[in-house]
C-alpha cells in the first residue's frame, strides 16, 4: 500500500514542470514529508539533509532533486531577469548619453551658423546702414516675420483640422504673400514713424507710389508748402544766421546743436528759434541732448499689436484699433467691427482720394453755376435799378416842368398839386411794376440755378460716401468759398460724408439740468442726452447732431431735435438736447449725426428707465 502510493508520487513528481505553481506544490509536499519524518535543514538554507533513516529512501531523495533542480531554475530565471534590467539600462544610459551629444552638436551647429541666422545676417546688414534708416529696416524686418508667422499659422491650422498638404501649402502661401501695394504702403508708415518722411506729403501718394494729381492735391500741396521757411531743407541751409559756425561740436551759451535726421551737418541755433521750428512742427530736425521722438502713425491693419491683440475696424467709431483676441470675435460676430485687410485699408484710401477728387469737381462746377448766377443776378439789378432811375428821372422832371408852368402860366396852384400829385402816383405805380418784374425775373434765375445744380448733383444722393447738403441748396442766395485754392473746402455743397468717414460720435450720456451724470429719472424731470463730436478730417466740416425718443416698442415719444454748428479740423465739440419724460418706463434715444438733416444716420443709442413717480 506504501509502495503503491510512493509509485503514485514519484509518477506526479516525475511530471512536474518548471513552472512556480508546480515547484510550490513540491515544496509543500517535502515539507510535510519531512516534518513526519523528522528531517531538519541547515541554517544557511543551501541544502536540506535527512535523518539517517531516510538517506536510503528513494521518494525522499527525488523530491530533494526536485527542490535542487527547481532552486537552479529560479536562480537561472532570476539572473535573467537581472541582465535583462541591467541591458535595458545599460541602454538607457546610451541613449541619455546619445540624446546629450546630440544636443551638444546641435548647440554646436547652431553656434557655428548663428551668424547666418535671418535675424543676425539681417542685423550685419542694417549696421551698416546710417543710424537714421536702421529703424525703417527693422521694421521692415518685423512686418516680414509676421507675414511668414502669419503663413506658418494658417498652415498648421489646415494641418490640425486634418487638411491635404496641398491645403496647407496654398493656406501658407495666401497667408504670407505680399503685395507691391502693401509694401509701399508699410514703407511710407515706416518712413513717417522715424521722421524720414512727413504723414500730410505721404497723403497726396496713391497706392502705387504715384503722386495722385489733381486740383485737390494742389490744394493741399499749396497748404503744406505754404510757409516754406519750416521745411527742414530751408532750415539747414539758412541756418548760418545766428551761428558760431557750422559742424560746430560745441555751442556758445544761448545756442543749440542742430542737425536734419539725414545728414551729419550740424549748426548751432539760438534756443528760441530752435523751439519755435519744433513747437510749429517742423520735420525731421534734431536738437543736441534731445532724443527724437518717434511719429504716431494711426493704428491700421498694417499695425503690429501685442500678443492676444488684434487690428478691427469699429463700425461705430469708423476707426482701426486694437483689441483682445476675444473681444474682436465678439464684435465681428455681432457686426459692431469688421476684420480689414491691409489691401482693403490701401484700395478704400485709393477710392476715398477719387471721391475727393470728384467731390472737388463737383462743387468747383456749383461755384461756376453760382458766380454765373452772381453776375446775372448783378446785370439784372444794376439794369433794372437804371430802369427805376430812369423812371424817378422822368418823374422829377415832370415835376419841374408842372412848376414851371405854374409860374408862367395862369394855373392855380390846386391844378399844380393835382398834376404833381398824378405824375407820383404814376411813378409809384411803375416802380412798383418794376420792382415786381424786377423780384419775377430774379425769381427765375434762382430756380433756374437750382435746376442747373440739382442735375449736377443728381445720383451722388444715393451715395453713401458723399454727401449733398440740399439745405444750403433750397437757401438763397447760395454763397460759396472764393477762389482762392487754399481756402478748405468748408462751405462746399457737396462734401465726403462726415457720419461714416469723419464725424465720430463718442461718450453718449445722460445729464440733470446740472450737467451731472445720470442713471435713471424721474416723470417730469428735465434731463439732457450729451455725446461729444469729433471732426477726423482735415477741413471743417458742417454737423447735425439729433437726438429721437422712442419707447421699448420703437414707437416715438418725441420727434427728433437737432442742434447744427462747423467743426475745425481735429475739433470735439460736446452737445446735447433736452428731453421731459411724461410718464414711466423704458425709453431710447436714438442719435444720428451728418453735415445736414437730410444726410444724418443713426449712429448709436442710450437707453433711459423713468422711475415711477412714486419711486426714489
Amino acid at each position: 500500500m506504501i509502495s503503491a502510493k510512493k509509485g503514485r508520487i514519484s509518477g506526479r513528481l516525475s511530471r512536474t514542470n518548471t513552472t512556480e505553481f508546480y515547484f510550490l506544490m513540491a515544496c509543500m509536499m517535502s515539507v510535510s514529508l519531512i516534518q513526519t519524518t523528522y528531517a531538519h535543514a541547515q541554517s544557511d538554507g543551501t541544502q536540506i539533509t535527512f535523518s539517517d533513516n531516510l538517506l536510503n529512501d528513494p521518494v525522499a531523495q527525488d523530491i530533494l532533486k526536485k527542490i535542487e533542480q527547481t532552486k537552479k531554475m529560479i536562480a537561472d530565471l532570476e539572473q535573467k531577469e537581472y541582465e535583462k534590467n541591467q541591458a535595458q539600462e545599460n541602454l538607457q544610459k546610451m541613449r541619455d548619453m546619445s540624446v546629450q551629444r546630440l544636443k551638444q552638436d546641435l548647440d554646436e551647429w547652431e553656434r557655428l551658423w548663428e551668424k547666418q541666422s535671418s535675424r543676425n545676417a539681417f542685423d550685419g546688414f542694417v549696421s551698416k546702414k546710417p543710424s537714421y534708416v536702421q529703424g525703417v529696416f527693422w521694421d521692415q524686418f518685423e512686418f516680414t516675420e509676421s507675414k511668414i508667422n502669419a503663413g506658418r499659422t494658417a498652415m498648421n491650422r489646415v494641418l490640425a483640422d486634418g487638411g491635404t498638404m496641398q491645403d496647407a501649402r496654398s493656406a501658407y502661401h495666401e497667408a504670407a504673400s505680399t503685395q507691391k501695394i502693401e509694401i509701399i504702403e508699410m514703407n511710407a508708415q515706416f518712413n513717417i514713424k522715424h521722421n524720414l518722411a512727413v504723414y500730410e506729403e505721404q497723403q497726396v501718394f496713391n497706392s502705387t507710389g504715384q503722386v495722385h494729381l489733381s486740383p485737390t492735391t494742389q490744394i493741399k500741396l499749396a497748404n503744406m508748402y505754404s510757409d516754406y521757411r519750416l521745411q527742414p531743407g530751408y532750415i539747414i541751409a539758412n541756418s548760418d544766421e545766428g551761428t558760431s559756425g557750422s559742424n560746430a561740436a560745441k555751442c556758445a551759451d544761448g545756442l543749440v546743436l542742430v542737425s536734419q535726421v539725414t545728414s551729419a551737418s550740424k549748426s548751432c541755433i539760438e534756443k528760441d528759434v530752435a523751439k519755435k521750428w519744433t513747437d510749429a512742427g517742423a520735420k525731421g530736425i534734431i536738437i543736441s541732448g534731445e532724443e527724437p521722438s518717434l511719429s504716431e502713425v494711426k493704428t491700421n491693419p498694417g499695425t503690429s499689436c501685442k500678443d492676444g491683440y488684434q487690428v478691427i475696424y469699429d463700425v461705430a467709431t469708423s476707426e482701426y484699433q486694437c483689441v483682445l483676441e476675444s473681444d474682436a470675435r465678439e464684435m465681428i460676430e455681432s457686426r459692431t467691427a469688421e476684420n480689414h485687410t491691409l489691401v482693403d485699408y490701401i484700395l478704400n484710401k485709393d477710392k476715398s482720394k477719387i471721391r475727393s477728387d470728384a467731390i472737388h469737381q463737383i462743387n468747383e462746377k456749383i461755384r461756376e453755376i453760382s458766380q454765373e448766377y452772381d453776375l446775372k443776378k448783378s446785370t439784372l439789378e444794376k439794369k433794372y435799378d437804371e430802369v427805376i432811375e430812369n423812371e424817378d428821372l422822368q418823374a422829377r422832371q415832370k415835376i419841374q416842368d408842372a412848376i414851371k408852368e405854374y409860374r408862367v402860366k395862369n394855373i392855380t396852384k390846386e391844378d399844380v398839386s393835382k398834376q404833381i400829385s398824378e405824375i407820383r402816383k404814376t411813378a409809384d405805380i411803375t416802380q412798383e411794376r418794376i420792382l415786381r418784374e424786377k423780384t419775377d425775373t430774379a425769381g427765375i434765375l434762382e430756380i433756374h440755378l437750382k435746376d442747373r445744380i440739382a442735375e449736377l448733383v443728381k445720383g451722388y444722393e444715393n451715395d453713401p460716401g458723399i454727401n449733398v447738403d440740399w439745405e444750403r441748396l433750397n437757401e438763397m442766395p447760395i454763397t460759396m468759398p472764393s477762389e482762392n485754392k487754399s481756402e478748405p473746402t468748408t462751405k462746399n455743397i457737396v462734401t465726403q460724408n462726415p457720419s461714416k468717414d469723419n464725424m465720430q460720435i463718442n461718450r453718449i450720456d445722460l445729464v440733470n439740468s446740472l450737467g451731472q451724470k445720470i442713471d435713471s429719472v424721474k416723470p417730469d424731470q428735465i434731463i439732457q442726452i450729451t455725446a461729444d463730436i469729433t471732426n477726423h478730417s482735415d477741413y471743417e466740416n458742417n454737423f447735425v447732431y439729433i437726438v429721437e425718443i422712442t419707447d421699448m416698442d420703437k414707437i416715438t415719444v418725441q420727434p427728433a431735435k437737432w442742434i447744427t454748428g462747423t467743426l475745425s479740423p481735429s475739433q470735439t465739440l460736446n452737445v446735447g438736447l433736452s428731453w421731459i419724460p411724461e410718464e414711466e418706463g423704458r425709453f431710447n434715444a436714438v442719435v444720428s449725426v451728418g453735415n445736414g438733416t437730410s444726410s444724418a444716420t443713426p449712429v448709436d443709442s442710450i437707453e433711459i428707465y423713468v422711475n415711477p413717480r412714486t419711486g426714489i
